[in-house]
């Protein structure tokens, strides 16, 4: 398409006024001649008259079209050519590692889409195109580390890759843990069918314990409709048990009975006893909510717990985690007796602030209603190598974690009093303190064996408008050389004719 960046230069186009009236005002009246005879008037004179009279209108036209052409040239003309916009067709997305079962679900749509001439394409980062036919024969290697992916941001990848206009065609299973991330906003046109696969429902162990003279384990039992987390106590010499107990490096691994090892991984059982400390100081009271939350905690766990009181501030360093309910800080050399890798909790010390907020806990908490928040220690300096565990509702750090090359540090701007806020007198105030005492288990795979499904009208992506990116994919063409070549062309031809013209 021909634009000009400039066009207030084109009104110099009405310059050609000034050729065609000079031209018009140069056209004298025909004087009168008297002869003896028209013998006398030769053919070459009626020629050389009518020559004359073509030569003036083509300098006339060469003159107007050097004054446009001028101001074209002003203008600065370019052609644009969108790419892309007007492209038919699109992409089939399928992944490698599903294939044949995708395959199965959606033939007819497959096979309708690529005989309309639509290219088949990899769901995955690069998005390799393939022949069906080929994909149909070929032997499928599972890739673990592509069957991980975020669809998010695979969709994010594929909105830069696909050309614009072309539609895109994904088919997929309906796995709530492939939509993680932020929702994205794309261009593309999207056409997304998902299904439920064969293998909807899945259980693993996601941690074990030994409890003295059994194995507590948690086991998660997951389908497309939600999963659900059961206890089991697990008898080491009951031979009929659907579990496994194996000895390997040292450790105790816990695993499914006739399972195939490539489809569950075996969990470490956790022989360790959790040491707890706390310091009462003058906050015994406070002291009193604690211990009765950690004796919750391990009725409820069946954990290996010790549980001590520390009133003279002395730490023996097998504690692996100290409770320092006390405004004032350990001693350096208190600090060094605490066991490499192990927590500590401690008050903060500072202003105390009259409040009327919450206490923000993490989303996977078990936090029913809002938890009152009376007082807090107010924030004496920014907190660069900390990050918050839990937050006030304003926004500010009530828990912060700093970890350091010995210890995980907590840093409570609370206390642990009804004075304070209302954690200790909610009914998960147990349950709130189990992430701090006993650490997520490293071997857990609900995320590898999540068979929660979503619904499909919740894939739906957000849609952007394509302006900014069809601007970007335009090809800009400037003519201006094109132009200049014209003029000088029409600026020889039209000075060759003024001097024949002078000649004649």
């Amino acid at each position: 398409m021909f634009q000009v960046l400039n066009p207030i230069w084109l009104f110099g186009i009405s310059g050609i006024i000034i050729p065609i009236l000079i031209h018009l005002w140069n056209v004298k009246k025909g004087k009168t001649l008297k002869i003896g005879s028209v013998n006398l008037l030769g053919e070459s004179s009626r020629q050389n008259a009518r020559s004359m009279r073509l030569l003036d209108l083509i300098l006339l036209v060469l003159r107007c079209l050097l004054i446009i052409i001028i101001s074209i040239i002003l203008a600065d003309p370019v052609w644009i050519r969108a790419n892309g916009t007007d492209q038919q067709g699109g992409w089939i997305l399928i992944e490698k590692d599903n294939f044949k079962e995708t395959y199965s679900n959606f033939r007819k749509e497959i096979d309708s889409l690529d005989q309309a001439g639509y290219d088949l394409h990899l769901f995955e980062p690069g998005f390799k195109s393939v022949d069906l036919n080929e994909l149909k024969n070929s032997e499928i290697i599972i890739d673990s580390t592509a069957t991980q992916l975020s669809y998010w941001s695979l969709l994010k990848l594929l909105d830069q890759e696909i050309p614009v206009g072309k539609q895109a065609y994904i088919f997929t299973p309906n796995r709530l843990n492939r939509f993680q991330t932020e929702r994205p906003e794309i261009v593309t046109k999207i056409n997304w069918k998902t299904y439920t696969p064969k293998d909807s429902t899945a259980s693993w162990i996601e941690s074990a314990w030994f409890t003295g003279d059994s194995i507590r384990a948690i086991i998660t039992q997951t389908e497309p409709k939600g999963s659900r987390k059961i206890a089991v106590n697990i008898d080491p010499n009951n031979k009929n048990s659907v579990f496994s107990i194996a000895i390997q490096n040292g450790n105790s691994n816990l695993s499914f009975k006739n399972t195939d090892s490539t489809t569950q991984i075996p969990v470490r059982i956790d022989t360790s006893t959790i040491r707890i400390a706390v310091y009462t100081d003058k906050f015994k009271k406070d002291a009193e909510y604690l211990i009765a939350a950690i004796l919750a905690i391990k009725k409820y766990t069946w954990r290996k717990i010790e549980l001590s009181t520390v009133n003279s501030g002395f730490i023996n360093g097998s504690e692996n985690i100290l409770f320092w309910l006390s405004e004032k800080m350990p001693t350096e050399i208190q600090i060094k007796n605490i066991r490499a890798g192990s927590s500590l909790f401690m008050y903060k010390n500072g202003k105390i602030e009259e409040v009327n907020s919450t206490i923000v806990l993490p989303e996977f908490s078990l936090q029913k209603e809002a938890i009152a928040l009376r007082k807090r220690i107010s924030l004496a300096e920014p907190s660069n190598n900390k990050y918050a565990v839990w937050e006030d509702g304003f926004g500010n750090p009530l828990l912060e974690l700093e970890i350091t090359n010995k210890l995980r540090v907590f840093h409570f701007y609370s206390h642990f009093n009804p004075e304070w806020n209302g954690m200790v007198w909610n009914e998960d105030f147990a349950k709130i303190l189990v992430p701090l005492l006993i650490p997520t288990s490293e071997n857990s795979n609900s995320d590898l064996y999540d068979r929660r499904s979503v619904a499909s009208s919740w894939i739906i992506p957000a849609k952007r408008a394509p302006k900014s990116r069809i601007i970007l994919k335009n090809t800009e063409t400037n003519l201006k050389n094109i132009f200049w070549v014209s003029l000088m062309l029409l600026f020889l031809a039209e000075r060759w004719l003024s001097y024949k013209k002078h000649l004649d």
